[in-house]
């Protein structure tokens, strides 16, 4: 007798004790059609910022791969020069990007933070030579664009001076590279 007054009430089975059980209102499950459940889903995008918070808190998003092709791909394009002046033009060839990135949402904010180690192959003229070598930047960090180091290794006696050359005027690329970044991956 108990197991078929359960059934009658459902899986609320308090309101079957109390004697105002039938001013509640009915809170059975309601089948919906596919006109509103396709409306009530939400759409998924890959930003930063979740669409439940509102409030814009704290919310991290690990961004590792994405942002590595994506350096990979700025760097290497022929469009983007690291060192451009009248006497020449160097262009990275072969870039590689190691490290982590983080996407943060703060306060309603998106924010790319990453930490990486760049290789990158460089080749172009320069004083009407063609050079060529390597470029190391140990700590590129999205905190401090401005304090990196760059370590140069030139591949051959007429790449010497556009090593040095690079060295004062590849920065600039560099930082820009990284703003470029973040720029992309925050407007996705």
């Amino acid at each position: 007798m108990a197991a078929t007054e359960a059934k009658k009430g459902g899986y609320t089975y308090w309101k079957r004790d109390i004697d105002d059980g039938h001013v509640l209102p009915d809170n059975r499950p309601v089948k919906m059609d596919a006109g509103a459940a396709a409306q009530a889903e939400l759409p998924k995008t890959d930003s930063v910022g979740s669409s439940w918070n509102s409030a814009g808190t704290w919310e991290e998003k690990d961004m590792s791969v994405p942002a590595r092709a994506e350096l990979e791909k700025i760097l290497n394009d022929e469009s983007f020069a690291l060192l451009e002046t009248e006497s020449g033009r160097v262009n990275g060839c072969k870039a590689s990007v190691t490290g982590d990135s983080q996407a943060y949402h703060i306060r309603g904010r998106p924010r790319l933070g990453f930490e990486f180690k760049v290789k990158l192959s460089w080749k172009g003229k320069f004083d009407g030579e063609e050079v060529s070598g390597e470029l190391e930047v140990q700590d590129l960090d999205s905190s401090d664009l401005d304090g990196f180091d760059i370590r140069i290794k030139p591949a051959g006696d007429a790449s010497k001076k556009a090593a040095e050359a690079l060295k004062k005027g590849s920065r600039p690329a560099i930082k820009k590279a990284a703003e470029l970044l973040t720029q992309r991956l925050l407007s996705r």
